[in-house]
């Protein structure tokens, strides 16, 4: 069967980091909280086993995903400081320090999708180069363990697993278990994958089969999506004016392919846009093609802002 990405770049990606454990729904407000009062528990583990209450490995895994999921960075001197996405959402004041709105969870998943320093494998492939409707862990894991291979980088098939393990416990809900291992991640209530059954494998054994949910994504609202745009545009197009369905659905770090909005839903939408005037986007269609044109210099901080700035942010995340 044919791979379905494409050729890797020169990018060295990342498998571990996270010690085998997804982001959790308390963490990054501890984490946020002890970074303003002026506490370093993130380079010190035994300090954050006591200012955090989490296990060693959770404090390794909780440094690792408040830098990958863009919240916080190393400062210069050392120490961690939150970057301003993460200020304006989780600071103190912030709009949404939590995680109780949609959009917030809307925009961690964008930002590990698309950021490039760390980038994670399991984001990369399943984010921008994956395109068939479902998946299977044996599938995953051998593309990761190609990917490992064709950047001669050492990577065990229990390391690949487990960090397939760890993107899947991501976004997938239902998850069991007590206090805080068994919390389910605050991105599972996106809804962006499913389980769809079991499948019999070469070796006759049966493995799970899991799938991207195609859905209006109802919780994303119009200003995360302009938002999307905007940082899209900024890394990939910065010298354009235009850009085409076709690239903002299918690219590689598209917002349509971060999303998964189909494209008659990514087209309704920015048609949406082409009637707010204050969007900073039109539409043209020409040649049976439709164009997406910037109208203005957006600065994605502001749209950032933006978004928690308007009654129909998306409504409140379900973190059960």
């Amino acid at each position: 069967m044919a791979t379905t990405y494409a050729t890797s770049d020169a990018t060295t990606f990342r498998f571990g980091g996270h010690q085998s454990f997804a982001l959790r729904i308390a963490w990054l407000p501890k984490a946020v909280a002890a970074i303003e009062a002026g506490i370093d528990p993130l380079s010190d583990p035994l300090l954050g086993v006591v200012e955090l209450g989490l296990g060693k490995n959770m404090i390794e895994a909780l440094r690792c995903w408040i830098d990958a999921f863009g919240v916080a960075r190393r400062a210069q001197g050392g120490g961690w400081e939150l970057t301003p996405e993460g200020s304006l959402i989780f600071g103190s004041g912030g709009a949404d320090r939590y995680l109780e709105d949609n959009q917030t969870l809307w925009w961690l998943h964008w930002t590990i999708a698309t950021r490039t320093t760390p980038r994670f494998f399991a984001w990369e492939l399943m984010a921008n180069r994956w395109s068939d409707p479902d998946f299977t862990p044996s599938r995953i894991v051998g593309e990761f363990l190609r990917e490992a291979e064709g950047s001669a980088r050492q990577l065990s098939p229990v390391s690949a697993r487990q960090h397939f393990d760890v993107w899947l416990q991501t976004y997938l809900p239902g998850r069991t278990g007590r206090g805080e291992e068994g919390l389910d991640s605050p991105l599972a209530s996106l809804g962006l994958v499913r389980l769809a059954g079991d499948r019999e494998r070469a070796d006759e054994r049966r493995e799970p089969v899991y799938a991207f949910t195609r859905v209006q994504r109802t919780t994303l609202s119009q200003g995360m999506l302009r938002y999307a745009l905007a940082t899209w545009w900024r890394d990939h197009a910065a010298d354009e004016d235009t850009a085409s369905l076709r690239e903002l659905t299918y690219g590689r770090a598209s917002p349509a392919r971060v999303f998964r909005v189909d494209e008659g839903e990514m087209r309704d939408r920015l048609f949406a846009l082409d009637r707010d005037a204050a969007s900073g986007f039109a539409v043209r269609e020409s040649a049976n093609q439709l164009v997406v044109i910037k109208t203005a210099e957006l600065e994605p901080i502001e749209l950032l802002a933006a978004v928690y700035a308007s009654p129909a942010s998306g409504g409140r995340a379900d973190a059960s």
